[in-house]
């Protein structure tokens, strides 16, 4: 009888270490840390820039011409009191022209478009503190046109080869235009300070690649760092980046 009970308590006890049980971490799993990439922050710009304008572009004078024959003319469009007439030339077929037609006479504006490029328009703006004309179109491949024509007693034409907007980007009250150009966008305000006609480059100011106008924020998207797109607006005179 006592060698069956001492069978029974030796075959216990060898169960009993048989039986696999929850292991501890050890010491080295439980101080381990698995390490994760760092994210690639880009920190904000925080440098400012000073706009500094200077005299760059000046009006011209319009020519006056013989009125265009009614053959060669393509479209009209009334402004104020005066027309804006296209035509093409009988040596030039292939470029489209244009003329203001008003009460003093006729005036040359010139080229405003190509054949297969009518993509050219005639609207009434407010910029620069006055009222223009302005005709848009292109005279070739990736190269916009704009003309702003003020109809005074001599009337002048200011020519800008970009796209432009008319905004008040410095919140003066004034409108100013807005001018960009090129496949690496290229961006330049033009203003009237001290009566005189003024402008400055952006691109050349923050020596970005590319600046661009984001005309619903009212602000400038910028290649300042290479590969990285930044957002700024003008307060004061500055350039100072969105945070």
């Amino acid at each position: 009888m006592k060698k069956t009970v001492l069978a029974l308590i030796l075959l216990g006890v060898i169960t009993g270490c048989g039986t696999p049980s929850s292991d501890a971490p050890s010491a080295t799993n439980f101080n381990s840390v698995t390490e994760q990439p760092t994210a690639n922050v880009v920190a904000p710009e925080t440098k400012q820039f000073q706009l500094k304008y200077t005299t760059s572009l000046t009006a011209e004078p319009l020519t006056k011409v013989t009125p265009v024959e009614l053959s060669k003319q393509l479209k009209s469009q009334a402004v104020d009191d005066s027309k804006v007439l296209t035509y093409k030339k009988n040596d030039d077929v292939e470029k489209i022209y244009a003329v203001l037609h008003s009460k003093d006479g006729t005036y040359d504006i010139g080229q405003i478009g190509y054949e297969g490029a009518s993509d050219y328009s005639t609207s009434t703006v407010d910029v620069l503190g006055q009222s223009y004309v302005k005709v848009t179109g292109s005279v070739g491949a990736n190269a916009p046109i704009s003309k702003y024509l003020s109809l005074s007693t001599s009337p002048q034409v200011l020519c800008i080869e970009a796209h432009t907007v008319e905004v008040d980007v410095d919140q003066d009250g004034i409108k100013e235009i807005v001018a960009t150009a090129g496949t690496a966008a290229e961006t330049s305000i033009y203003k009237i300070e001290n009566d005189s006609l003024v402008s400055v480059n952006l691109n050349e100011v923050m020596n970005a690649a590319v600046v661009m106008y984001d005309q619903e924020y009212n602000t400038f998207k910028a290649e300042v760092t290479k590969g990285e797109i930044s957002q700024w607006k003008i307060e004061a005179n500055l350039l100072v980046p969105l945070l």
